[in-house]
């Protein structure tokens, strides 16, 4: 019988351990003789279990230190551009453009696939203030359609990134075909840094003025898509404002600021997707958790 590596064995365990309870504080190891496996190691972990591809990048925000590991690769964007489309409103309510008690309507007939928030309220108006929270805390989709409707379509996303410093986000379609995913298509994808960097310059950068990025951070702090993706990777008293997004062949993302009790904020932009060639592999949001229960140990200690 083949022996496995005793690291292998305890990076295996530790990331089990973290998916295996939500918001539970990830496991510590206790063998002071053997260290913990480094954190390029733990993420191949990651990856071999799932049969994914992952991309990660992570900056200690106020050390600077940063990571990454296919960072630069492409992968599908999915529901975290709802986090450009939101900022781009606040954006515009600050220039005067716009109102957040500004109504749209919620039409029957474009209600698509995953709105929890909206489907109920179809045939009504509702404030751009409601449909902002809907598409950011619980991802609604046709929320995510009616701000695009509002600030100019994909393409204002586009051009939202560019204007943030983001060079690489690219959004072409609506909700849902935006989700195909397809491998090797550049529609409708980012990198891992460039999203991350985007949303730092959004949450705790100058991309927005100071009314508005409290606003967003205190949308997005209120996400309850993510309790079993970077959340449940995380202590129980930590805490993020964050985006997570899904998608065709395993496509699977959390991006946002995770925040330390007493100080501290780490940068984490997980981007995943399936090794295989089939377009209905599952997401998996216990991956995300177990990324992020592996980059803990670097941003505490940098191993």
């Amino acid at each position: 019988m083949m022996m496995l590596p005793r690291r292998r064995v305890l990076a295996a365990a530790l990331l089990m351990s973290a998916a295996a309870g939500c918001s539970r504080r990830p496991p510590v190891l206790t063998d002071p003789a053997e260290p913990l496996p480094p954190v390029d190691e733990r993420l191949r972990t990651v990856e071999r279990l799932h049969n994914a591809s992952i991309g990660v990048y992570a900056v200690d925000l106020d050390s600077g230190r940063n990571y990454a590991s296919l960072a630069d690769e492409r992968f599908a964007l999915c529901s975290t551009f709802k986090t450009y489309a939101a900022a781009r409103v606040l954006q515009m309510a600050a220039g005067g453009e716009l109102h957040l008690q500004d109504e749209v309507f919620v039409d029957p007939t474009a209600v698509v696939d995953y709105s929890p928030v909206t489907a109920p309220l179809a045939g009504v108006q509702i404030t751009l203030e409601t449909a902002c929270r809907a598409a950011l805390q619980h991802s609604d989709n046709t929320a995510g359609n009616l701000l695009l409707a509002r600030i100019g379509g994909p393409p204002a996303v586009t051009a939202f990134a560019r204007s943030i410093g983001d060079q690489q986000t690219r959004l072409d379609r609506w909700e849902t075909d935006l989700n195909t995913a397809a491998p090797g298509d550049p529609r409708d994808t980012s990198t891992p840094r460039a999203l991350g960097e985007g949303y730092r310059a959004l949450l705790v950068g100058d991309a927005l003025d100071e009314a508005s990025r409290g606003t967003l951070v205190t949308w997005m702090r209120g996400n309850v898509t993510s309790v079993h993706s970077m959340r449940a990777g995380l202590p129980a008293d930590w805490t993020t404002a964050d985006k997570t997004g899904a998608g065709g062949y395993g496509s699977t993302n959390d991006v946002g600021v995770v925040f330390r009790p007493g100080g501290g904020r780490l940068l984490l932009s997980v981007m995943c997707r399936s090794r295989t060639d089939d377009p209905a592999a599952e997401s998996s949001q216990r991956m995300i958790a177990q990324v992020t229960a592996a980059m803990l140990p670097w941003y505490s200690s940098g191993t």
